[in-house]
């Protein structure tokens, strides 16, 4: 290994606080639902994770390659909106997942709501953790 070249390579990596790609997440899909009134949102985050994302339906989603799942209410828009971030390994992870979501999430997910929902996905070129 040319020690020079790989130091030179690390300082402009710290320097643009940026780390190195790794298989623990090189895809995403990032997800935004706008719900129509402020009640339906707060009955979402009050009970969406323990009636459809349960712990047996994260371990599967695990197996088949999540990283990673954020949700957060967005508070800075005059609108219901929370925004759901889900990290896969690869692409093929993001496919197997999404066939777990379709079967076990969906169908109990839109029982009772009908956000309107914005999907974007993408391979993840920068990724800066402190």
């Amino acid at each position: 290994i040319d020690v020079q070249a790989y130091c030179v390579i690390c300082a402009w990596r710290v320097d643009h606080m940026v780390k190195p790609i790794t298989k623990e997440t090189l895809f995403m899909n990032c997800l935004e639902m706008d719900f129509a009134t402020k009640v339906e949102l707060e009955h979402w985050i009050e009970t969406h994770e323990e009636r459809v994302w349960t712990p047996e339906v994260m371990k599967e989603l695990s197996k088949a390659g999540l990283v990673r799942r954020t949700v957060a209410q967005v508070w800075n828009k005059q609108n219901h909106r929370v925004t759901i971030v889900f990290e896969y390994e690869d692409e093929n992870a993001y496919k197997s997942c999404q066939e777990i979501i379709s079967k076990k999430v969906m169908p109990k997910a839109m029982e009772n709501y009908s956000p309107k929902m914005r999907n974007n996905r993408g391979v993840i070129i920068f990724d800066y953790r402190g």
